[in-house]
Formats: structure tokens, C-alpha cells, sequence
């Protein structure tokens, strides 16, 4: 989908995941399905669809990167949700049986994502193994850091691309927090293919804001220049994308797996706000809230673009693109 319309209508998507926390959603066309939180019990519903509890003593948090996630494929719905025991991959195609998807003794919460692609799905997520830490896919280790290690506070991201799988993460190296990608032709077999990134997380600390990916970019924020920025990087090169707000620290960046819009937090003294930039258009502020803004997976419903954030509670902002006075 390319949304490059200049004008757009943004308003509030009610659901029954109001009242609840960390609501994921996956779209095949119109069709809707969402999970949810309320308090650590775990729900699904095929909207309009009544909710159904599919797991309990899910964990959630660390600025909203441990979250359960919904993928679909065929009008199946697959989730991916962690506990302290271990992360666990379940399906509506066989009655939401709990299968384990991180490495055997690796302890949870974990932090993770999971892509789909026809009926092929895979997950990615970090772990400890003594004093190392590790990349693993489908709980299968497929990078292990080295003496610095893989930074462990950023959710890693993996997509579906046209040649195959790509997973990225922030790999520590000294003060350094580059984004390292690993790629596979068939999920199974993974290659190192070295740092995406070249400009050095300033300052050296870990920045708890994993990277994410689109057929089209990387996109991550980083704070070279004293200022939290993000970058889009492609085969061109790293460019800083415009801020609403010159002032403002640009965090979390998301986007529609193909790219055409993007999504991130600005961060100003007591106030944050959930920004998009429609195609080309000019940076527009969605929504503020003087409290939490923890930005989920944006995804395409039609011709609206839905844009879930946890604040006190869970909140979804539909965004439609409208054609201009004139079109």
C-alpha cells in the first residue's frame, strides 16, 4: 500500500481491547484480528468477533518491547507472547496449544518479533547463555555477541523480504550500538551480514530502542548528534528523517512493512507525541499525552492505517489518507 496523499483524517479506534493494555493487531485486507492484555491474561478476537482468553501469565513492558504480536496468514491467526518460563508461539488453527519458541532453558521475558509470509512464520529474540548473549530464530541460536555482546534492552526486528529473511538487532562494540543484520534465503540457515549502521550511539549507554525494517529501509534513532534522530538507511547511505518538532528527541520508529508510512515518538519536556509522515508529506502530529506513549506495530486496514500506542491504557489511531482540495 503507498499512502502519498498531502491531507489525512486521524480519530480513535474503540475495540474491546479498551481498558486493557498492548493491543497487536494483522489485517488481511479488511479482515481484523487483535490481541490484547488485561492485567497478565492474554486475548484474541476476529473483529467484530467476542474476545477469546488464549494465554495467561504473559509478560509485557520495557517501554512497551514486550508485547504480544499477532501475524495471519490464510485467516489463521498466529501469536506471540513471553513469560518468565519461556516464549511461546500458539495458532487458532490448533486451539491455541502453547509451543515454545525460544531456546530450551533460556528464561524469559523475552524481547522478540515475528514475520509472516504465506504460510511461513518465523521469530526472532535475544537471550542469555551465562555471560553470553545471543540471537536466536525460532529457538534455534544463529548469533552469539562477542565481548561486549548484543545490546539486550532492544527489541530485534525481522521481515519477510523478496529474496528472503532479514533480522536486525544493536550489537554493543565499546561505546558503539550499531544495528547488525543477519539473512537467511529460507529462514532455516542464517548468514552474518555485518553492521547496517555506521554512526555510533552517542552517548555510550544502552538506548532501549530496537531497530525497525521495511522492504525499503532500516529505520532507527540515534543520538550522534546530541539529539535522538531518525535515521532511514538504504543502499544509499543514512539520512535524518524531519522532525515535527526541531526541539523535540525523535524515539521508536515503526512503519508499514512496505515503508510508505512511517511512524515515531517525539519527546519534548512533559509531553510526548505519536508522529507520522504520510509518503512524502510534511511530519504530523496523530496524537500528545503528557504520560505514556509506547508505539505498537502500525498496520494497513483497507484504505485506513491503524496505529496502536500504550499510554495508561491502550489506545488505536486510525489514520486515512484523503486526496487534497482539487484531486
Amino acid at each position: 500500500m503507498t499512502l502519498l496523499l498531502q491531507a489525512a483524517f486521524a480519530a480513535e479506534v474503540s475495540g474491546p481491547w479498551m481498558g486493557g493494555d498492548y493491543v497487536d493487531f494483522a489485517a488481511e485486507g479488511s479482515e481484523v484480528h487483535a490481541v490484547w492484555l488485561k492485567g497478565t491474561d492474554l486475548y484474541y478476537s476476529h473483529l467484530p468477533g467476542a474476545p477469546v482468553r488464549i494465554a495467561s501469565a504473559v509478560e509485557s513492558g520495557d517501554g512497551g518491547q514486550i508485547r504480544p504480536e499477532v501475524v495471519v496468514a490464510s485467516g489463521r491467526a498466529t501469536v506471540l507472547y513471553t513469560t518468565v518460563a519461556g516464549l511461546y508461539r500458539v495458532s487458532s488453527s490448533d486451539a491455541w496449544a502453547p509451543h515454545l519458541v525460544s531456546p530450551e532453558g533460556a528464561r524469559g521475558p523475552f524481547l522478540a518479533a515475528m514475520a509472516a509470509r504465506g504460510q511461513e512464520i518465523h521469530v526472532v529474540g535475544l537471550a542469555h547463555a551465562g555471560a553470553a548473549t545471543q540471537v536466536f530464530v525460532d529457538g534455534k541460536v544463529v548469533f552469539t555477541g562477542g565481548a561486549d555482546g548484543v545490546c539486550m534492552c532492544c527489541k530485534p526486528a525481522i521481515l519477510a523480504e523478496a529474496q528472503g529473511w532479514r533480522v536486525d538487532f544493536r550489537d554493543a562494540e565499546g561505546a558503539r550500538r550499531e544495528v547488525r543484520s543477519l539473512t537467511s534465503a529460507d529462514g532455516l540457515a542464517w548468514v552474518d551480514a555485518g553492521p547496517a549502521t555506521a554512526g555510533g550511539w552517542s552517548p555510550g549507554g544502552c538506548p532501549s530502542d530496537g531497530p525497525d525494517r521495511s522492504t525499503s529501509a532500516l529505520l532507527v534513532s540515534d543520538g550522534r548528534t546530541g539529539r535522538r534522530i531518525v535515521y532511514s538507511v538504504d543502499h544509499t547511505g543514512e539520512r535524518a528523517l524531519p522532525s515535527a518538532d526541531a526541539a523535540a528527541q525523535m524515539l521508536q520508529p515503526r512503519s508499514v512493512p512496505d515503508g510508505s508510512l512511517l511512524a515515531w515518538v517525539e519527546a519534548v519536556p512533559g509531553e510526548n507525541r505519536l508522529v507520522v509522515r504520510d509518503g512524502p508529506a510534511a511530519p504530523a502530529v496523530v496524537t500528545r499525552t503528557p504520560g505514556r506513549l509506547e508505539p505498537g506495530n502500525p498496520i494497513v486496514v483497507g484504505s485506513e492505517v491503524w496505529l496502536p500506542w500504550q499510554g495508561a491504557g491502550a489506545h488505536v489511531e486510525r489514520w486515512e489518507s484523503q486526496a487534497p482540495p482539487g484531486w
